[in-house]
């Protein structure tokens, strides 16, 4: 095929390496594109959300989304029997543990898993820290965020000793559920008030600060999936135009 002073001799498998490439980077670019978008529509709940009126937490609240990232107080015993220390947690430089502590709501047999704040890991790894608290009837303030996540799960979150407290690399509440025989709420409470018993409780940022893989950031891959695909599209052309001879 001529054009203008160039001749356009497709080669096939050429061809089709380059339509598998760019639909990949389309379709990775339109990935992108969605996460931006989810990211906005997390933080703009965000900041809603958290400048609502405190609420009363109940059993009935089984769904997450009204209330999620909302500051609420709720009345219950915490089982200080079955605690779990989640690893690899740092406080300015030191290494700990995030302390998760099941909440039973009064008057019913529905838990809540709470964050209680943080312990210093302390330097042999053989002993676990002391944890103190109330086992009597109290009423707790937090936030309401959803079960923190980790990229790859490998294996159960902890040991099936039977023994407690439990160091895990994860939280996960069908486990938890299977392990102690409660049934939870389906997301966490980041405790804010209450009797602190040596923990440490900075949550503010994860309150306040913004996703590490920010809007502006997803938006920045997809660009660059989209030129990704140009360049491929312009190295095609290159490599299938080849200039006319002149007799």
């Amino acid at each position: 095929m001529q054009i203008g002073k160039y001749d356009y001799r497709p080669n096939w498998f050429l061809s089709i390496i380059t339509v598998a490439l760019i639909v990949v980077a389309l379709v990775l670019a339109n990935w992108q594109f969605n996460r931006a978008d989810q990211k906005r529509a997390i933080e703009k709940k965000r900041v809603l959300n958290s400048s609502m009126d405190k609420i009363r937490l109940s059993k009935r609240d089984t769904d997450v989304e009204p209330i999620l990232y909302r500051d609420v107080e709720v009345v219950g015993q915490f089982d200080l029997k079955h605690q779990m220390l989640l690893e690899n947690q740092k406080y300015k430089g030191t290494p700990g543990y995030h302390v998760f502590t099941p909440f039973r709501l009064k008057g019913s047999d529905v838990w809540l898993l709470v964050n209680r704040g943080w312990i210093r890991q302390g330097q042999d790894r053989k002993f676990l820290p002391q944890l103190q608290g109330n086992e009597g009837l109290v009423t707790i303030e937090g936030k309401i965020e959803h079960v923190p996540g980790i990229g790859m799960k490998m294996g159960e979150p902890g040991q099936q000793d039977g023994i407690w407290p439990r160091r895990v690399t994860y939280i996960e509440l069908p486990w938890l559920g299977k392990e102690t025989g409660y049934h939870y709420l389906p997301y966490v409470l980041y405790q804010t008030r209450g009797e602190k018993f040596g923990l440490i409780r900075d949550w503010k940022q994860r309150f306040e600060a913004k996703e590490r893989m920010t809007p502006e950031k997803h938006t920045g891959y997809a660009v660059q999936w989209l030129l990704l695909g140009v360049l491929v599209i312009i190295m095609y052309l290159v490599l299938s135009l080849k200039k006319t001879k002149q007799n």
